[in-house]
């Protein structure tokens, strides 16, 4: 089950909100330590608005939205805010170096469906980072926030998930292994807890990110090489002069 739009503006604009969201930037830029830069194409999928900024600001971000989530309207000057069906992302294939999916995969309908464009949209070698609820975590147990909605996860689902479609796991990090419900004096106070709780107790974190890359097998011949190399360009995420529909390219 998706959350509307509307919450989950509302929750990221709490205390307990920007606390998850700075949790979360730091966790990967542990797992991606060089930043993204201007000439890298980002697709944050589901709701990765409250990232952008503080992770990669120079990034070419773009931000695709589910349909039954909704998405907010861009102000001027804004990156790209794209409503699409999860089936069928109006992207370009081979047109995306790095993905960001938060409140994504434990609110999808059709899961592999939505994997399989993510590989799709993905460049060969390009990297993606899921961050979805930890089954055995607090987090999920909790309505009061987003990760409360959807389908939770176990490392071990995940890593089924990513095999199955495809993908090749890299790292994988558990974030937010304090409850919730506590005050956020005492949240703000006890933050240095993640870091050595990753270590020592990573399946009582609140929730995964896990990395997964996409690779493909070295072709051989010639015409085969020509072909690779050609498709490996990187395109325009979508085209300017089309409607989504119009910009899928499968």
């Amino acid at each position: 089950m998706a959350i509307d739009i509307v919450d989950l503006t509302r929750f990221y604009e709490t205390p307990l909100g920007g606390h998850v969201a700075t949790h979360l930037v730091d966790e990967i830029s542990r797992i991606w330590p060089q930043a993204a830069g201007p000439h890298d194409a980002v697709l944050a999928y589901g709701y990765g608005l409250p990232l952008a900024e503080p992770l990669w600001p120079d990034a070419d971000w773009q931000f695709l939205m589910p349909a039954q989530q909704g998405a907010l309207a861009p102000q001027d000057n804004d990156p790209p805010r794209i409503l699409g069906d999860e089936r069928q992302w109006p992207m370009r294939t081979q047109s995306v170096n790095r993905l960001v999916m938060l409140h994504g995969l434990e609110a999808a309908n059709h899961l592999d469906a939505l994997m399989e464009q993510a590989w799709r949209v993905l460049v060969p070698n390009g990297r993606a980072i899921f961050i979805v609820p930890n089954r055995r975590g607090f987090w999920a147990r909790r309505d009061q926030t987003p990760f409360g909605a959807g389908r939770p996860f176990s490392s071990g689902q995940l890593r089924k998930l990513l095999r199955r479609t495809g993908f090749v796991q890299g790292q994988s990090r558990a974030a937010l292994f304090l409850p919730p419900h506590l005050p956020e004096r005492l949240m703000r106070a006890l933050g240095w807890v993640d870091r050595p709780a990753t270590l020592l107790l990573p399946q009582l974190g609140g929730v995964w990110l896990i990395e997964a890359v996409k690779k493909i097998p070295a072709p051989t011949g010639s015409k085969m090489a020509l072909r690779y190399r050609s498709a490996a360009v990187i395109r325009p995420a979508l085209s300017p002069h089309s409607t989504p529909r119009q910009a899928a390219d499968i």
